[in-house]
């Protein structure tokens, strides 16, 4: 009897491995009969690429698009250089100096821009029946987004932007310019004492030159230029007593898809003491982009995802209408910033008839934005 039972349950077994094995040529096989019986009637057949059969039947690929959210993070990185007469910055009356040497980060800004690249789960596949097929032209852009079907004038596609950063310090912004060196008799404080007197008259001739004192007429390129001399010195013999922050920006990039299944998204972490980071396992205060749905096509009675992707529409085209979202970057409870953006996969697909129609796409939405018979 045991026998039996171990016997029987052997061959349900073997038969389930044997059907588990054909089963995805089975289910190429479904597909191949159902599309070859719609476009037996039908101009063109529509289907989601993950059950269109390539190589069976004449047609082509189009995505819509999805919207991706570029953020460029400004960051300051700041190298701190202790002053040489650092202890006698009370000569100076500073109150802030740098106490040693390292390095220190800000975030200095936020840029927010969008662009558009193809959709994954929103690629079709259009089937065309041969026979009955007129030659519709279907015009895509190198990316493969649908933008017009019978147009000839597509819409222009939003680039990724770029940020270009300021010319990076050069090595003798590192260097004191105007520190004293020992001659064997004037001692430490003794040359900070000079330096702080040198800083004194560098000021008051830096007055008068603002006030006019010396009566002399300079034109008033050589007003600014004296100006700015004066001032480069002042900095220079300031820094002698308080040190020097030397600030290089860098821009760290991240791209970001929204969806709706995942509303809001770990990108990075920053810290004074580290930077910026896509580490998660780095230390720092997580930075988090949230896309909050302003519900604008919670109303449009589209078909349901597994219809998207499981069936096949005769004459019909999928589009999309985007949804607006409000956008919102935070390191940790503080919100850096805020936007109102349209982002095209938290939208809805819709179907438009396809036959004798020409229709112009917006690349960066999906959106129908003309449509015309023929």
């Amino acid at each position: 009897m045991n026998f039996l039972i171990i016997f029987e349950a052997k061959l349900e077994k073997s038969i389930l491995e044997v059907l588990m094995k054909h089963f995805k040529t089975i289910l190429v096989t479904t597909a191949i009969m159902a599309l070859s019986m719609a476009t037996a009637h039908a101009q063109y057949v529509t289907s989601h690429a993950k059950i269109a059969v390539p190589g069976q039947q004449n047609g082509l690929y189009y995505s819509l698009p999805r919207t991706v959210v570029q953020l460029d993070f400004i960051v300051e990185e700041i190298e701190l250089l202790e002053g040489p007469y650092r202890e006698y910055v009370y000569m100076v009356g500073a109150d802030d100096y740098v106490s040693e040497d390292g390095m220190e980060y800000r975030l200095a800004d936020i840029q927010m821009s969008t662009y558009a690249e193809a959709d994954p789960n929103a690629t079709f596949f259009v089937a065309m029946n041969t026979k009955k097929s007129e030659g519709m032209e279907f015009s895509l852009t190198p990316k493969g987004i649908l933008q017009g079907v019978g147009v000839e004038k597509p819409s222009q596609m939003e680039q990724p932007k770029t940020y270009i950063i300021p010319n990076p310090p050069t090595d003798s912004d590192r260097t004191f310019k105007y520190q004293y060196g020992s001659n064997g008799t004037r001692g430490k404080e003794q040359l900070a004492r000079s330096a702080s007197e040198m800083l004194s008259r560098i000021r008051e001739e830096k007055i008068k030159l603002i006030t006019g004192f010396q009566e002399t007429a300079f034109t008033l390129d050589t007003y600014r230029q004296m100006l700015a001399d004066l001032e480069e010195m002042e900095n220079e013999y300031l820094s002698l007593f308080i040190g020097k922050r030397i600030i290089t920006t860098t821009v760290k990039t991240v791209y970001i898809t929204p969806t709706k299944e995942v509303p809001t998204q770990t990108i990075g972490k920053f810290s004074t003491a580290t930077g910026f980071s896509t580490n998660y396992a780095d230390s720092g205060t997580p930075i988090t982009l949230q896309a909050i749905s302003l519900n604008t096509t919670s109303g449009i009675n589209g078909p349901s995802p597994s219809a998207v992707e499981s069936l096949f529409y005769e004459n019909k085209l999928f589009y999309r209408i985007p949804e607006i979202a409000y956008l919102k970057v935070s390191l940790g409870d503080n919100v850096l910033l805020e936007k109102r953006e349209t982002i095209a996969q938290l939208g809805a697909l819709i179907l438009t008839p396809l036959g004798k129609t020409r229709m112009s796409l917006d690349p960066n939405t999906g959106q129908i934005t003309s449509m015309g018979m023929k």
